[in-house]
């Protein structure tokens, strides 16, 4: 249920705005993978600017909804049901990584080992992180909404742990992201031989960082 949730709680975000972010780190002959792509509308928006483009993601029910949606739109590509903890067995020019994908880990080293291992010499690694002030600015968060979807949203906050509860047609799913500050993942990044830069993008709880291999 969570994912059909996702799909139509995301439905709002401006998904150009995230593209002309990322274009100027694009070559037109690269290969894309977006690693956790969700119900893909980030995808969509890849291949409906004739990027080449796949899509992976841990969930199978975010996959369907994914593939319904590029068929919707005439759009072909393949998807893949695979955990970033686990090597990649391809490689590519870009792997994004967008919506705090990496914040659903408790620890990314292995993740971004992956990453880094399945990018060509040259590549670049593109994705976003919750700041750390998230911690503090949802404790006790509670929302209530009817438009565009009635649901209930609690958020419980405890050291590094970002707890959510989603009450959405009688059902409660529970989702767990960890928050750690910009140098625990900047210090990974160069250990592995990335080099990096960060930037404040489009959400402002978040930095935005573009590694290179």
């Amino acid at each position: 249920m969570f994912a059909k949730a996702y799909d139509l709680l995301m439905a709002d975000v401006d998904y150009e705005k995230i593209y002309d972010w990322m274009k100027p780190y694009f070559k037109n002959t690269d290969l894309i993978i977006d690693a956790g792509c969700g119900s893909g509308y980030l995808l969509l928006e890849l291949l409906s600017h004739g990027h080449e483009a796949i899509g992976i993601d841990i969930d199978s029910s975010m996959l369907s909804i994914a593939l319904d949606k590029l068929r919707n739109n005439r759009l072909e590509t393949n998807l893949y049901e695979h955990d970033l903890r686990n090597p990649f067995g391809a490689e590519a020019d870009v792997i994004i990584a967008m919506f705090d994908v990496a914040n659903y880990f408790k620890g990314v080293k292995k993740v971004f080992k992956n990453i880094y291992q399945a990018l060509y010499e040259g590549g670049r690694f593109i994705f976003d992180i919750y700041k750390i002030e998230v911690l503090k600015d949802y404790k006790d968060y509670i929302e209530i909404e009817e438009e565009p979807i009635a649901y209930a949203w609690k958020i419980e906050t405890q050291k590094n742990l970002m707890k959510h509860y989603v009450e959405f047609q009688g059902e409660i799913d529970i989702v767990t992201q960890y928050v750690y500050d910009l140098d625990y993942y900047l210090t990974i990044l160069k250990s592995l031989g990335f080099t990096y830069e960060v930037s404040d993008g489009i959400d402002p709880r978040k930095h935005y960082i573009v590694a290179t291999k």
